[in-house]
């Protein structure tokens, strides 16, 4: 689950104006992820505001050294916009790139779980399915059929939770397919059509996957790479490469390698093996 601390900060800087610039600029991709995680209680908006409200505080505090240390203008400005920006852009994915590392750990066990699920049903009951499924060690998902089993167990209808909770599954392979389920009742055909289904949907999750690794890799190698340079080359324009401010490029290079490693190189998910 996602830190208190990220959840605080979207709750505490969403606040007016933000609000408004966080609804009009609010990026799709956190649609999925605020649903699925219902229970931080927080919108779309909630995100957006609350990111861009976090990046224009710490903006104010580091304009506010500036002032009190009487540093070079456009060399502060350009480094307060840029750190403005990326912990704006951190936590604008935090929420995306969490769901899309549940989304691909489930995938790898989806097959699975359809199979315990089908046995179950075809063998028992609804609540058969969900009891196998809970107390099996599925990642995340065994977890949320325990929750699911204790709503059972205090007399809500068992297919409308699973279907409930289909619909916000962040796993395509689930979503599809649970529903499909109740409708079957043939073994072998059943079997058969799940397997085909979810060995190519996982396939299909790799290769993207291994796309986005891609992607974040160049992103990473392109960050840590320049960004230390041109710091450096603006020290040494405005005549400050003797000064203790060049020592900050230091921890600077290594705070940006960690915070990359973190978020950016996040998703360590083996799909297959």
């Amino acid at each position: 689950m996602l830190s208190n601390l990220t959840t605080i900060i979207y709750k505490t800087f969403s606040v007016q104006p933000f609000k408004l610039i966080g609804k009009k600029f609010c990026p799709s991709a956190l649609v999925m992820p605020c649903r699925y995680y219902d229970e931080l209680n927080i919108t779309p908006e909630d995100v957006s505001a609350g990111s861009k409200g976090f990046a224009t505080f710490i903006f104010l505090i580091l304009t506010s050294l500036y002032l009190i240390l009487n540093l070079p203008p456009l060399l502060y400005f350009s480094v307060a916009i840029l750190i403005a920006y990326i912990i704006h852009g951190l936590l604008i994915r935090t929420l995306p790139l969490r769901y899309a590392y549940e989304r691909l750990t489930i995938e790898k066990y989806a097959d699975l779980i359809l199979n315990t699920m089908l046995l179950a049903l075809l063998a028992g009951s609804t609540f058969d399915a969900i009891h196998f499924v809970a107390k099996s060690d599925f990642p995340q998902v065994s977890h949320d059929f325990e929750k699911i089993l204790y709503r059972v167990n205090n007399n809500e209808p068992p297919e409308k939770l699973l279907l409930d909770y289909a619909q916000k599954q962040p796993s395509t392979t689930l979503r599809k397919h649970i529903a499909t389920l109740f409708a079957i009742n043939d073994l072998d055909t059943a079997i058969e059509l799940i397997k085909d289904s979810t060995q190519f949907e996982v396939r299909t999750a790799y290769d993207r996957f291994t796309l986005e690794l891609d992607s974040r890799l160049a992103l990473a190698i392109g960050l840590s790479t320049f960004l230390p340079i041109f710091l450096g080359l603006f020290l040494i324009i405005y005549g400050l490469a003797n000064s203790p401010f060049i020592l900050l490029t230091v921890p600077l290079h290594l705070g940006l390698l960690h915070i990359l490693k973190n978020q950016i190189l996040s998703n360590k998910v083996e799909l297959v093996g």
